[in-house]
């Protein structure tokens, strides 16, 4: 999903001019295999509210959990999961009403998915502690997960994560972006988006925000804005980067140059770092 806001035909529009992959990487990048990658194996999750369609490849290490945004199902992660599959169990999945997975009636809050991301793992045979992956709306999910069940949590890795507070504070300093917003989410949002929407802030009233997490944390952002999002709705997403450094206890808010909002499509190289990374860490 572009940012948290943004239907696909508009998407596609937005994204045509993304940023090249930027051939650099975090410090001791290595692309050489460390162990042969299991390939991918499909398979459904058959759980009291849902059915959630997920794959799971490699093996050894950490299990680390993908999360994609609003709008996505898994394949936005399709250049990221082989490397990081070399050294680590991977789970990526379709959340209800996106790819595979059908739609459900359960409440869309952030707590609510957490939840049913829980269930999944046990049900898929993987076992905490977890490393997990989350971009833009799915980058709050996996935060709020961090808070709800931190004994699962080895360390999380955040791209241009959405903030609990993004929605609110649009409509007071970005008020034309946000008449925008109103008028894709009527004419072009279909009704799991819209659902994700409108419940991502519903049960954070009953999450402990007051201080940072307690797990290594990586926070990557994007370098690069579409024409229409510049001015008004990029400097409240760059004001509220700080505040996410705040809230994911993230040593520094890491820039990707060259990068638009689909960070894991513009340089995968980066993303399989920061995993990495925070792996190493725990």
């Amino acid at each position: 999903m572009h940012h948290l806001f943004v239907g696909r035909p508009a998407r596609t529009m937005l994204l045509s001019s993304a940023g090249l992959l930027l051939a650099g990487c975090f410090s001791g990048c290595s692309l050489l295999p460390s162990s042969p990658v299991t390939p991918g194996v499909p398979a459904t999750a058959a759980l009291p509210d849902a059915s959630i369609a997920y794959t799971l490849s490699g093996q050894g290490g950490l299990p680390v959990v993908f999360q994609s945004a609003m709008g996505d199902g898994k394949d936005v992660w399709a250049k990221v999961v082989p490397e990081v599959a070399r050294q680590h169990r991977v789970l990526v999945y379709d959340r209800p009403g996106y790819g595979d997975s059908q739609k459900t009636t359960t409440p869309r809050d952030p707590c609510t998915i957490a939840a049913q991301q829980r269930a999944l793992l046990t049900q898929a045979g993987l076992k905490p502690p977890y490393v997990l992956v989350g971009h833009g709306l799915g980058g709050l999910y996996q935060y709020v997960y961090a808070r709800l069940y931190p004994q699962d949590v080895a360390g999380l890795v955040l791209l241009d994560p959405t903030h609990p507070q993004q929605w609110n504070r649009l409509q007071t300093d970005a008020s034309t972006y946000a008449m925008l917003v109103k008028t894709r989410r009527k004419l072009m949002f279909n009704s799991t988006e819209s659902a994700e929407f409108d419940a991502q802030t519903q049960c954070l009233q009953h999450v402990d925000m007051s201080s940072p997490l307690r797990v290594p944390a990586m926070l990557l952002v994007r370098d690069k804005f579409g024409i229409e999002e510049m001015g008004s709705f990029e400097n409240v997403v760059r004001a509220q980067e700080k505040d996410w450094q705040r809230l994911s206890g993230a040593p520094a808010i890491e820039r990707i140059t060259g990068a638009g909002y689909y960070i894991q499509k513009d340089n995968p190289v980066i993303v399989n770092e920061a995993v990495k990374m925070v792996a190493k860490k725990k």
